[in-house]
């Protein structure tokens, strides 16, 4: 007879693998998937907890996923530093704001819009197809402060859901930015790690965690160890195909927010 332990270890850490294996091979840190199968599998728990979870999860996914990809020095360091800078407030603000919005007149408005999004990028991933994964520019002038700010409300939504903000930030990066999609899925990580760390720390100040440690072990060690073979399968694959899941990532984040409306 296994213990309680085992038990909720057997039931947490293989999502936790699926989670971390899909998360990082898309760039999205994985909240976008953890955040309804958390609401599924604990029904009364608050948004502020089942966010609390998700994002501390998010972290040792990033962290893991972004060791992965510096060793195949697919990160651009210095405009992932100055995207974390701009996006660290933006996470404590939106780790806050969790608690106090009213979730049912944003879950649905945001919910849409990612369907659109991801829509978009589905039927539309020709602007990945035109980058050149072996010939990443830097980002200089403009595209740098168009970055930062697009990552400071970045920072805010993806706190604010729980997702970690990597499934807004890779599509937010190759299109705007015009990053190519491996330099964007490892840099986007890159940033993730800290932006999630600074939302989780603001979670253990706020008490969210109480009850929920064990729980949210269980789904780190499943995340750090299939993050690594994310990265690893990231590589085989064409640009325009990391979008098209990233971009059915998006839809179902988006119609997981309409479906709680009903």
């Amino acid at each position: 007879m296994l213990s309680p332990e085992m038990q909720d270890f057997l039931r947490y850490a293989p999502i936790g693998f699926l989670v971390g294996a899909y998360g990082t091979l898309v760039g999205a840190g994985g909240g976008s998937v953890l955040v309804p199968i958390l609401l599924m599998m604990m029904p009364d728990e608050s948004p502020a907890k089942i966010t609390a979870i998700s994002l501390a999860v998010v972290f040792f996914n990033a962290y893991s996923g972004t060791v992965a990809y510096m060793r195949m020095g697919r990160i651009d360091y210095r405009a992932g530093t100055i995207f974390t800078v701009a996006g660290i407030p933006g996470a404590i603000l939106g780790t806050m704001l969790v608690r106090t919005m009213p979730r049912q007149l944003f879950d649905p408005i945001f919910g849409t819009l990612l369907v659109l999004i991801g829509g978009w990028l589905f039927s539309n991933p020709l602007g990945s197809a035109k980058l050149d994964d072996d010939n990443n520019q830097p980002i200089s002038g403009p595209r740098m402060l168009i970055g930062s700010l697009g990552s400071a409300y970045i920072g805010v939504v993806s706190s604010l859901l729980g997702i970690g903000g990597g499934i807004i930030h890779v599509p937010f990066l190759i299109r705007a930015l015009h990053m190519p999609p491996h330099f964007a899925t490892a840099t986007s990580h890159f940033v993730l790690t800290f932006i999630a760390l600074t939302a989780t720390i603001t979670h253990v100040c706020m008490g969210e965690f109480q009850g929920e440690l064990s729980t949210t072990m269980y789904l780190a060690v499943g995340v750090m160890m299939g993050a690594p073979i994310g990265a690893a399968v990231s590589t085989k694959l064409k640009g325009s195909l990391i979008v098209k899941m990233l971009a059915l990532a998006l839809c179902f984040v988006g119609i997981r927010l309409l479906i709680r409306m009903f």
